[in-house]
């Protein structure tokens, strides 16, 4: 069970602020950075990035949302973060959003999260 996953980026509470919209949950200021909580899940930690490397660190998360592919691609579009829809042979759909433009961050809608289920059942 995971209880909680942290990803770093430049502008922390920015990246925060819009997965809060994207994921219709709250956030909560966090020593080094923001907390993203909603009701039925992990908190979401975003941490400031040090740059001191030059590349970014190969974090990922998928994350459920009640909104719709629209709706996502919508926030994604506004805030320039390139997102497409991605379904490899044998897995379940999601949509990946390019926070920042190099952190990749996967978005399953109720569809998505009931296929990802089907599919890790299956697995079992």
């Amino acid at each position: 069970m995971i209880l909680r996953v942290s990803i770093n980026a430049r502008d922390p509470r920015h990246v925060a602020e819009v997965l809060a919209q994207i994921l219709d949950c709250r956030i909560v200021a966090a020593p080094g950075g923001w907390t993203l909580r909603g009701a039925n899940g992990p908190d979401l930690e975003i941490t400031s990035r040090h740059e001191t490397s030059p590349l970014a660190d190969e974090s990922r998360v998928a994350l459920s949302t009640s909104r719709t592919i629209a709706e996502v691609f919508a926030v994604a579009g506004r805030e320039g973060w390139p997102a497409r829809y991605r379904r490899s042979q044998g897995s379940a759909g999601t949509i990946e959003l390019l926070i920042e433009g190099d952190r990749i961050v996967e978005v399953l809608t109720a569809e998505m999260q009931a296929d990802y289920r089907e599919k890790m059942q299956a697995a079992d």
